[in-house]
C-alpha cells in the first residue's frame, strides 16, 4: 500500500482587489456613532484591523495561496518541496506541478497528513477551482473521518472534535518535533524572501507527520 505524506503552506491574499474588498468590509463599532469618532477610529484603529482580517485570509483558500506543497511517497527515499518563490503568479505552475505529480501514481496512494482532512486538501482545492487547475478524478475531494484515501494523524490521536499540534504529537510520542520555526511565521518570511527556509520547514513537517503515522501503524492503527 502506497503513502503520500503532504503538507502545504499557505500566505495571505497578495491580490489589491481582495485587499480593498476587505477593507470596505470593517467599519468602527457600532457603539461608536458621532462622525468626528469614527474618523479617529478609522485613521487610528482601522488599518490594524484591516491587516489582521487580510492575514486571516492565509487560512482561506478562496483568498489566500498555496506558497509551498511537501510530499514525501513511502516508496521514495526522500521527500520534494514544490514553492514559487517570490512571485505569487507563479502559484497556477505549482499547482499544475503538484496536479502533475499526483498523475505519476498508477495506483492512487492514500493522502496523509496532519490536519489534512479540514485543511490542507480544501485548501488545495479551492486554489485549483479559483486558478482551473484540474487535479486527477482520484484525489480525495470531501474525505471521511475514517475513510480509505487519507489517514490525518491529528484526528487518528485526537478524535473527530479534537486537536492537537504537530509538534505536541510528536513529543507524545517521543519524536524530536519542530525546530524554532512555525506556521505563523511564514507569512513573514515569505515576506522577507526566505523561500529556501519555507520549504524546508514545510519538508520537515512532512517528515515529521511520515514518523508519526509509522509509529501509529506499528500500534495497528
Amino acid at each position: 500500500m502506497d503513502y503520500l505524506y503532504l503538507d502545504i503552506e499557505t500566505i495571505p491574499s497578495q491580490n489589491d482587489a481582495v485587499k480593498a474588498r476587505i477593507a470596505e468590509t470593517i467599519t468602527a463599532p457600532g457603539n461608536i456613532k458621532k462622525p468626528e469618532s469614527i474618523a479617529v477610529w478609522e485613521k487610528d484603529k482601522k488599518p490594524a484591523a484591516v491587516d489582521e482580517a487580510i492575514s486571516k485570509t492565509s487560512f482561506d483558500g478562496g483568498r489566500g495561496h498555496v506558497c509551498c506543497i511537501g510530499l514525501y511517497p513511502s516508496h521514495g527515499n526522500s521527500g520534494v518541496s514544490f514553492d514559487i518563490k517570490d512571485d505569487i503568479n507563479k502559484e497556477t505552475d505549482l499547482l499544475e506541478l503538484f496536479a502533475q505529480t499526483l498523475r505519476g501514481f498508477k495506483v492512487p496512494p492514500i493522502i496523509v497528513g496532519h490536519n489534512v482532512n479540514n485543511f490542507d486538501i480544501r485548501f488545495l482545492w479551492q486554489r485549483a477551482i479559483c486558478l482551473g487547475v484540474k487535479f486527477p478524478s482520484w484525489f480525495p475531494k470531501n474525505p471521511k473521518i475514517w475513510g480509505h484515501d487519507t489517514f490525518d494523524t491529528m484526528t487518528a490521536w485526537a478524535g473527530q472534535h479534537g486537536t492537537i499540534s504537530l509538534d505536541n504529537l510528536a513529543f507524545n510520542l517521543g519524536i524530536k518535533g519542530k525546530g524554532e520555526v512555525d506556521g505563523s511565521m511564514v507569512a513573514q518570511m515569505w515576506r522577507d524572501g526566505k523561500h529556501q527556509e519555507i520549504a524546508d520547514y514545510c519538508l520537515d513537517d512532512v517528515h515529521l507527520t511520515k514518523q508519526i503515522h509509522e509509529k501509529m501503524m506499528k500500534a495497528g492503527m
